[in-house]
């Protein structure tokens, strides 16, 4: 029995995509320890982000039709399989909770001073639980228009922030040292771009699996160049102090006054980044629980959902005492502490699928080059 029959197709994938990445790097943005050279950091770990792809959708098409929980049963075996499933789902539970902190901060210490945190982080988690119990297709068409929107409110703020932008604040080119600006590339490869790997969860529900590589390389160069004209956009119009801001895309959106009339817009650009925040716990709750339904051969995932919602609050409210500290946390801790989920336990995972023989083909999984024995002709 299937756990999910919802399907997606190659558009709603690719906005999907972009609001799950975007879902956290815009109140942490990447690349920032290259200061003015941000975005060239950006662009290099587009690069390396499209890398790290490569490996887990040479995966997923090995194994069409089933997620990262199944592939790993079939590939190590029963045991060990649902030990590499564990700590594979352990890191989407974890980053749900980062990214739930990263919200509760956000508008905690912005909007909401007196508000306690866990009446926040309650009320964001409430709707990411009701969208997770309605299925990876509804979560989609949310993104399809949450994304819509939020493009359009990006492309609308640039426009109002276009009087004050100072190139000069981009000059000179490439001064930060090559040992800090490739860090800083892999910053923002490892955040955001390539904790696409949770869609390792996702991809078997795609309408058309042959769309499955060029949606998602799409949807990484999209989020990956729209986050290098946010960090363009941030440089111009803030400057140096930049670097002083634990929030330069709020700071710099508060700079917009057109004729006393528009202004103010940083209340309704958060709304938004808090929608794509949204479409991000969504799609990491989902597929927690999905995971472990399946890991526990269950029927349904839906019971899960509010007990792993639950445990994944509880644990973001103890991530970290303050914003500074998950700020640090990304910039120093993250590039190393994501690199095994995003890239050892996908690589491993085909190298031993490779070597083994491992593939799936007409729903079994079986060695390459053996065929199933051919029924006795009848007389």
């Amino acid at each position: 029995m299937a756990l999910e029959k919802g399907r997606i197709n190659s558009t709603g994938l690719i906005m999907l995509i972009f609001g799950f990445a975007v879902g956290s790097s815009a109140l942490a943005p990447s690349g920032r320890i290259a200061g003015a050279d941000a975005w060239i950091a950006i662009l290099i770990g587009i690069a390396e982000a499209l890398l790290i792809a490569a490996v887990f959708l040479l995966l997923t098409k090995r194994f069409p039709g089933k997620t990262l929980v199944e592939i790993s049963d079939i590939v190590y075996g029963p045991y060990l399989g649902k030990i590499i499933s564990v700590i594979f789902l352990w890191y989407l539970f974890h980053l749900g909770s980062l990214v739930l902190g990263n919200y509760t901060g956000y508008f905690s210490s912005l909007f909401l001073v007196r508000t306690p945190p866990i009446v926040l982080l309650a009320s964001i988690i409430l709707i990411c639980v009701s969208a997770a119990k309605k299925g990876i297709e509804v979560i989609t068409r949310c993104g399809v228009i949450i994304v819509s929107v939020g493009l359009f409110f990006y492309l609308l703020t640039t426009f109002f922030l276009s009087k004050y932008f100072e190139i000069k604040y981009l000059q000179p080119v490439l001064t930060t040292p090559a040992p800090q600006l490739l860090w800083a590339a892999h910053g923002a490869a490892t955040f955001p771009l390539a904790e696409t790997v949770a869609f390792l969860m996702v991809f078997p529900f795609l309408n058309n699996k042959r769309d499955t590589v060029p949606a998602t390389f799409t949807g990484i160069i999209f989020t990956g160049l729209v986050m290098t004209g946010v960090a363009v956009r941030n440089t111009v119009v803030l400057g140096p102090s930049e670097k002083a801001y634990i929030y330069p895309s709020f700071h710099a959106i508060t700079t917009i006054n057109i004729a006393e009339i528009i202004n103010r817009v940083e209340i309704v650009a958060s709304l938004f980044i808090l929608c794509m925040g949204f479409l991000k716990t969504a799609v990491l709750l989902y597929g927690v629980s999905l995971g472990t339904a399946q890991l526990c051969s269950l029927r349904s995932y839906r019971p899960l959902v509010v007990p792993v919602a639950v445990l994944m609050s509880i644990l973001a409210l103890y991530n970290f005492p303050n914003p500074v500290e998950f700020v640090r946390f990304v910039n120093n801790a993250y590039p190393v502490y994501a690199l095994p989920f995003q890239l050892v336990i996908p690589l491993l995972t085909l190298i031993i699928a490779v070597i083994r023989k491992t593939e799936q083909r007409d729903g079994n999984s079986e060695p390459k080059g053996r065929r199933p024995p051919t029924e006795s002709k009848r007389r």
